[in-house]
């Protein structure tokens, strides 16, 4: 990796449209804005499905859920009190590629890309370090910053991403800040829809309620999936991401359903290392919590091998990004009841 780092460093200023940022909640506000920066994301997916043949999967599929922390080109505060646009640190991305490439996944959903072009390089930088993932999709909502995206190594068969989401708080409209990622992939299960979330931050305001905000976003996810469930009631569903709220809440709740219906989504409830849970650190508040999920349709829970899915907790996480990744293995026979 240090020749990786050395590229980085000479590169930054022409190579990376990041940022960095002391903790993730350092957002606007949601408003009924609409973005206008999705064109990209239907370039990428078109260039993706260009390829004439689909590669054939044998054996497990690794699917790493990961908030990247910034990786975009943003305004932060100076010495003397104004504001210029960076990009995320090159140390960071150096840090952040040799977390993913080491877990090699087979599919990445990815919080908190910037540009089309953001995407395009962090992917060029994993194939670099030996990791090709070269099937792109890349959404978002009202929010013209911050991203979802997916990189896979298998083809993305369809997407139906949703970008433009109202709801209403009393008399104000609002968006869903990041909207909501859907990508179709086959897995050898069978095809299957990676819903792809990052709810509305913890961040206090003075002119809305940010967890009715959540509470809104976490309805009309929950509303996505119901109607691909009504479509195919067998549908095969991975709905994750960062939640931005703890387990008994009721964003979470809302999202995973009723716990007697057959289309009820179940917490992947990964752990790390040593048995420990939490996927974030607010240095701000020195605090650690669980926001980010995986939640799976039966039919994918049944498939997970509990024994190489985890919460990824390598000693250089909080290097890359306040987040750390999840890692959830699919279709190994071997150790179906581990958990």
């Amino acid at each position: 990796m240090r020749a990786l780092g050395q590229k980085i460093l000479k590169g930054a200023p022409q190579v990376f449209l990041g940022a960095f940022l002391l903790c993730s909640s350092c957002e606007g506000e949601p408003s009924a804005e609409k973005s206008s920066d999705h064109a990209d994301s239907k370039k990428s997916e078109n260039a993706a499905s260009s390829t004439s043949q689909d590669p054939h999967h044998e054996g497990p599929v690794r699917f790493m859920a990961y908030n990247v922390k910034n990786y975009l080109t943003m305004d932060v505060y100076v010495k003397g009190g104004k504001k210029e646009p960076r990009p995320k640190r090159p140390e960071e991305v150096t840090a952040l590629v040799d977390i993913i490439v080491k877990e090699k996944p087979d599919i990445l959903g990815i919080c908190e890309i910037g540009t089309q072009q953001d995407l395009e390089e962090l992917q060029g930088l994993l194939k670099d370090a030996g990791l090709d993932l070269p099937y792109s999709h890349r959404s978002g909502g009202m929010d013209e910053v911050r991203h979802l995206a997916i990189l896979s190594a298998l083809p993305i068969k369809e997407t139906n991403s949703q970008a433009h989401l109202p709801f209403q708080i009393g008399d104000d409209e609002f968006l869903v800040r990041r909207g909501i990622l859907d990508v179709t992939i086959s897995l050898p299960g069978g095809p299957t829809h990676f819903v792809g979330l990052h709810l509305k931050s913890k961040r206090a305001s003075t002119s809305f309620d940010e967890a009715e905000v959540r509470l809104n976003e976490a309805r009309l996810a929950r509303a996505h999936c119901d109607a691909i469930l009504e479509k195919n009631p067998q549908a095969r569903i991975i709905l994750y991401g960062d939640m931005n709220d703890t387990r008994k809440t009721p964003p979470l709740s809302i999202m995973m359903g009723n716990r007697d219906s057959q289309h009820y989504l179940e917490d992947a409830f990964l752990k790390d290392s040593r048995g420990h849970l939490w996927t974030h650190y607010w240095s701000y508040q020195q605090q650690y919590s669980r926001f980010d999920y995986a939640l799976l349709s039966k039919n994918v829970k049944a498939e997970v091998n509990w024994e190489k899915s985890y919460i990824v907790d390598p000693v250089n996480w909080l290097d890359a990004s306040d987040h750390r990744a999840l890692l959830l293995t699919l279709g190994d026979e071997a150790h179906q009841d581990a958990q």
